[in-house]
């Protein structure tokens, strides 16, 4: 039959289709090549030495490479796409159903012809559809697309404003503990001189054994800070280097300087607490969620009014009836049946629950606006909670660091008086041991306070909402390039692809 050559090419078409969109892999053709390309690269050596990372080139290669980012870009466009989907509500629907029927005769009563009955039918129906009104559901429901779309590039910005944190942590641990490492390199040689001259005092019967070992513990004392130091570094290199999107193993240089100099921040409370519930990224999912869930309201509203529907039909349906049939004066003819006709309808359809799910539905959507409005206050309630906090503990810790520089000045001097005192015989192995760990508790007090003032200035722009990659008054742009550590990346990454 031809419509059934038809259906059956339909069939074909429709599943041809199907493989065409199902069988694609996940990357497109040119991240495949690039993926290629990238393996051949890394199999060849590089020559140059990979160049340090700075608290800046480390924020910026974590916002390029970091798979939270990635992440965040993958959502972005689940959401375009999810605006597409709902764009397309707007549009009529065309649909085609076709299909071919066979019936046979088995038994029949009456005064009906049986083999009437016995016939193939083939139906080939051409539609299309447009939803007229639904109570604005749709136009709601791509409102409400649109501000997801803008609340995933909240999230994002959220996602990034921890991610600095979060480097900015690391990193300043990492010069804390490097400074903490040096000062404890100098203990311990310190301490190693002190014993060689305290051994050669005692082997001279000019000062007792417990002095001698008096000096052991204290080198032993020293050997631990040192090993727990070195220790620490290894695991903040670690945790940068994961961050960065390095592998664990591969030895990355982080350079900086823990003391800047400079620890006046100059933006009062008042103007940190306005650019805080300016910028914070949680304000703004905030203010979008609670326009989301107004945007639901009005749709679970609409599921209380009509829907109308027009639609126009194309319609072919042949019968073929297997025998002739003679009519009442005795002739035959052929009863097959070719019909094509076209309709058009205006339908409105008005769907009532008895059991009140539209009206509970509706309920939840009032209830969840009233959540989020309260979880918005809670939010402005916590970030002015944050800001206060950061801004005090900033003040607090630039005050500790001019007590702490002092007393590390003091430290230094008092030591140097006591190994003299100690070398002319005048003071005595215990003073030079307890000013040795005085001059070790200044050196790391000092190391702290400053390493508190840099967090501090850290966790007020993150309070602030603000990417401060620098952590100083001069704003680093997001978009910056980067140029010598873009291709020190590079090197880094071919140096994983050789290990691997």
């Amino acid at each position: 039959m031809f419509f059934g050559r038809i259906l059956t090419g339909l069939v074909f078409f429709i599943f041809f289709i199907s493989a065409s969109v199902y069988g694609q892999p996940p990357e497109t053709a040119s991240e495949t090549a690039n993926d290629v390309q990238a393996a051949r690269v890394g199999g060849r050596k590089s020559s140059n030495t990979p160049m340090g990372y700075t608290l800046s080139a480390c924020i910026k290669r974590t916002l390029k490479e970091n798979p939270k980012i990635k992440a965040a870009e993958f959502e972005i466009k689940k959401a375009e796409s999810e605006i597409g989907i709902q764009r397309g509500n707007f549009f009529p629907t065309f649909s085609l159903q076709t299909y071919a029927e066979q019936i046979t005769s088995i038994n029949s009563k009456g005064p009906s012809d049986e083999d009437y009955l016995d016939q193939d039918i083939n139906v080939l129906d051409l539609r299309l559809s447009q939803t007229l009104f639904q109570g604005f559901t749709i136009f709601n429901g791509y409102q409400k697309s649109v501000l997801n779309k803008a609340l995933v590039k909240a999230r994002k910005k959220q996602v990034k404003m921890d991610l600095i944190l979060e480097v900015q942590t690391h990193f300043l641990k990492l010069l804390k503990t490097q400074e903490d490492m040096r000062s404890f390199k100098a203990a311990v040689h310190r301490l190693e001189v002190n014993r060689k001259a305290i051994n050669s005092f005692y082997e001279k019967q000019m000062t007792p054994y417990v002095a001698v070992l008096q000096s052991e513990v204290e080198l032993a004392d020293a050997r631990q800070l040192l090993s727990k130091a070195k220790n620490e570094v290894h695991t903040l290199n670690v945790m940068l280097n994961i961050l960065l999107g390095f592998p664990p193993d591969i030895p990355v240089k982080y350079v900086g300087q823990l003391s800047s100099g400079n620890y006046d921040f100059n933006i009062d409370l008042t103007t940190c607490m306005a650019n805080a519930h300016k910028n914070r990224p949680e304000m703004e999912i905030s203010d979008i969620s609670l326009e989301m869930g107004e945007k639901e309201l009005a749709i679970q509203s609409g599921q209380f009014s009509p829907k109308i529907t027009a639609s126009a039909d194309y319609y072919i349906r042949n019968n073929w009836y297997d025998n002739q049939r003679i009519n009442g004066i005795g002739q035959t003819y052929d009863p097959d049946q070719e019909n094509t006709y076209w309709t058009a309808m205006i339908q409105l359809q008005w769907d009532f629950n008895l059991g009140g799910r539209q009206f509970y539905q509706r309920g939840k959507a009032v209830h969840e606006i009233a959540r989020l409005r309260q979880n918005r206050k809670s939010t402005r309630d916590l970030i002015t909670a944050q800001v206060q906090m950061h801004y005090t503990n900033l003040l607090e810790t630039r005050g500790r660091i001019n007590f702490s520089q002092t007393a590390l000045e003091s430290a230094r001097e008092g030591y140097e008086r006591a190994k003299k005192r100690y070398q002319v015989q005048v003071g005595t192995i215990y003073e030079l041991l307890d000013i040795q760990a005085s001059l070790t508790r200044a050196e790391a007090n000092c190391n702290q306070a400053v390493t508190d003032y840099q967090l501090g200035l850290a966790n007020l722009y993150y309070a602030m909402g603000q990417q401060n990659f620098t952590l100083t008054e001069n704003q680093v742009p997001e978009d910056s390039t980067i140029t010598a550590n873009d291709h020190n990346g590079d090197q880094l990454n071919r140096i994983s692809d050789m290990k691997q």
